[in-house]
């Protein structure tokens, strides 16, 4: 190949336009609505990159090119705090004619969301994953990054079993100044409940969604799969998803209470930080080596490059990620927000950016109108047990089996009733307040050898 003299070469179906002369480009590797991902060779340092710009054919100025502009700038001065193993590195940032790019690690694996087509993982592996994301984000968090846009499609795992966090397009600088004032950023089927009424979200709202995530790993479902925009919100708002052991009983209880926490609606009964949640995963799971069952799972994906596909689509309104802006309680939202799905990741599975099967096509845009919804009411814990072990009731719904440390109800009465082979004790009514905390949690046990509940119930 001719190496260009121009630092605008000619678009050619693989060649790079718009980035420095020093690139070469060998073949587009994804590409979206308005962005587009290259697989290209630093002529410098001979290595091979990804180069993450404009579409050649989408580059005219106008306020879908200022605000994917503004992504990529977000996303590179994210990067430029962050240098972890866990994290796609960054190794280029600038602009050429006005037209930003950014230059990255190059990764041969896949994202989890394409890992997940072929179902649920093990609970050792999907653990062994989710204490690499977490660790990740120990280290973004302690720089001051919160990611607000974890998800499936951007956590790549390669063919070590080394999993990276990816696309930082959408990352809150917790010391830069900001105008997101009433602003819904995220993707709705991961973003918490905080994120949704357009609060800016902290590092909680990060570990929200890994929570989100480990359950998708786990049970091979979503957790909140509303089929359009606002039954989703509405779910991530007010529902709490079925329990993942009762989805998949390979789940055992002490890693199914872990998830309920991560998931909790309140941030404050969440975990405190990524520490925390990876403390809790490694207690409640035996884990082998970091890396070794997931790289076993992915020994046959050798040879096989993908590049963050999740960040290929430059811009949250073609991608399915919302950066939408909130009015007052009591307007209305008159603004449109639509979800697309994007190109093949691969050559031979294309996937949607999201990795959400609720997340609408190109021809059918989903226009949802939302109202900022009233917030969750304060939640307390149940602490539920019995001999011998048994399913567990919460107002005649199924909430997992025993022993569970902490059921997440709202304050105020519930009824709570035990089944122990096809037998069910009666009904005990309890009344949770705010004193139940998950380090305080109100205690309901019940003895089906005795026919009663034990003492300490109410």
């Amino acid at each position: 190949m001719t190496r260009p003299t121009s630092a605008e070469p000619a678009v050619g179906p693989s060649v790079p336009p718009r980035v420095p002369e020093r690139y070469e480009g060998l073949e587009i590797i994804g590409q979206g609505a308005m962005g587009v991902v290259y697989k290209a060779r630093d002529r410098d340092l001979d290595r091979i990159v990804a180069i993450k710009t404009i579409h050649p054919n989408r580059s005219a100025r106008g306020q879908l090119f200022d605000a994917i502009a503004a992504r990529l700038c977000r996303e590179a001065m994210a990067a430029a705090r962050l240098a972890h193993p866990g994290i796609v590195a960054v190794y280029d940032v600038g602009r050429v004619s006005e037209t930003p790019y950014i230059v990255m690690e190059y990764i041969t694996g896949r994202t989890l969301a394409e890992i997940l087509d072929a179902g649920p993982l093990p609970p050792a592996t999907a653990v062994e994953v989710i204490l690499q994301v977490c660790r990740a984000l120990e280290y973004a968090h302690a720089q001051g990054v919160v990611h607000r846009d974890i998800k499936t499609s951007n956590i790549m795992v390669d063919d070590r079993g080394k999993a990276k966090l990816a696309d930082f397009g959408v990352a809150r600088i917790i010391d830069k100044p900001t105008n997101e004032t009433r602003m819904m950023i995220g993707t709705p089927a991961y973003m918490s409940p905080e994120q949704a009424r357009g609060v800016p979200g902290d590092a909680r709202s990060d570990l929200f969604a890994v929570g989100v995530v480990l359950y998708e790993a786990l049970t091979g479902a979503k957790a909140f799969p509303g089929e359009d925009l606002a039954t989703v919100l509405d779910q991530v708002l007010h529902v709490d998803p079925v329990p993942a052991r009762e989805r998949n009983f390979a789940v055992s209880p002490a890693l199914d209470t872990v998830v309920r926490r991560a998931i909790d609606k309140e941030p404050d009964d969440r975990y405190r930080d990524a520490a925390a949640f990876a403390e809790a995963l490694m207690q409640a799971a035996a884990i082998p080596g970091t890396g070794t069952a997931v790289g076993r799972l992915l020994s046959h994906t050798r040879g096989r490059g993908a590049v963050l596909i999740g960040a290929a689509i430059l811009v949250g309104i073609g991608a399915g990620v919302f950066v939408t802006p909130l009015l007052p309680r009591g307007q209305e939202h008159a603004g449109r927000a639509t979800e697309r799905s994007t190109g093949p990741a691969l050559p031979a599975k294309p996937i949607t950016p999201t990795g959400d099967a609720s997340t609408p096509s190109d021809s059918t845009n989903a226009v949802a109108r939302v109202e900022p919804p009233v917030p969750a009411a304060k939640r307390g814990c149940v602490s539920v047990n019995a001999v011998p072990f048994a399913k567990v009731y919460v107002d005649g719904q199924s909430v997992g089996e025993t022993p569970q440390a902490c059921v997440r109800v709202r304050h105020g009465q519930h009824r709570i009733q035990f089944e122990w082979t096809g037998a069910r004790s009666p009904e005990h009514v309890v009344t949770v307040a705010k004193e139940h905390t998950a380090e305080n949690p109100l205690r309901a046990s019940y003895d089906f050898r005795a026919g009663r509940f034990v003492s300490g119930t109410d």
